[in-house]
């Protein structure tokens, strides 16, 4: 992206914050994280557009035609990109984890083989962001709930990623399975998750990397929960190697 070594480890503090605020174990406010990072991002894209570099940030605010982001898009997009890249795809690495740990077989046919499928079974039986809401456009019949125009909609990713009428044996964890069609993206269509493609990326790196380097992790306790209505996360996951 272009951001300075120095201050990454503000953005990923600013995002945990925000994440973070139904937790008695932070003393949190959201609000001030957001308009932290907000105005770190408006700072550094004025200063990419007075001194441009070789880096995303300026491609994003002073590109070689009109179409840039202005100074209130660009904050809004790295707020956006802070959480999105660092609470959904570290958290799916990390329950992927626990998941191998708590299946062995699992873990040894990953080392063998490195299925094509697993990402996306890490990402089914994650499900980072548990729920979110969305406005009905139209009405609609679901299910035999007639949903009207206007009304907000709680969708719960979690209960569809483990559905049994989608999903065979959906408790089981099988880096195999397919086909997946698990909705831990979103369920298509505008809200599709646009770091889709690059959260598989991350997730068959890292794994393949603990394969390749540290093929005899083992647990040391179990992990440690957010509390948090929308997010499966982890606050703390004790492993041990040699």
């Amino acid at each position: 992206m272009g951001f300075p070594q120095e201050d990454r480890k503000k953005i990923f503090n600013w995002s945990n914050q925000m994440m973070a605020y139904d937790d008695p174990d932070f003393e949190v406010e959201p609000a001030v994280a957001a308009a932290e990072i907000l105005g770190y991002a408006m700072t550094i894209g004025e200063e990419r557009r007075a001194c441009p570099a070789d880096d995303i940030i300026t491609k994003l605010v002073k590109g070689a035609d009109d179409d840039t982001l202005t100074s209130e898009e660009f904050a809004w997009f790295i707020l956006i990109l802070a959480v999105a890249g660092n609470e959904t795809t570290r958290n799916a690495i990390s329950h992927g984890m626990h998941a191998f740990l708590n299946n062995p077989d699992q873990w040894e046919l990953y080392k063998a083989e490195r299925p094509a499928t697993t990402a996306d079974e890490i990402v089914r039986w994650a499900t980072p962001v548990v729920m979110f809401q969305r406005t009905a456009l139209e009405d609609r019949e679901i299910g035999g709930q007639l949903i009207k125009a206007g009304q907000r909609v709680g969708v719960v990713y979690s209960s569809a990623n483990f559905d049994e009428t989608v999903f065979e044996d959906p408790h089981r964890f099988d880096i195999t399975r397919d086909p997946n069609p698990h909705v831990g993206f979103g369920g298509g269509g505008a809200h599709f998750c646009v770091g889709a493609n690059l959260a598989r990326v991350e997730i068959n790196l890292m794994f393949n990397a603990i394969a390749d380097h540290l093929p005899d992790i083992r647990q040391l306790s179990e992990p440690t929960r957010l509390r948090s209505g929308w997010l499966n996360a982890l606050k703390d996951y004790q492993v041990a190697y040699t």
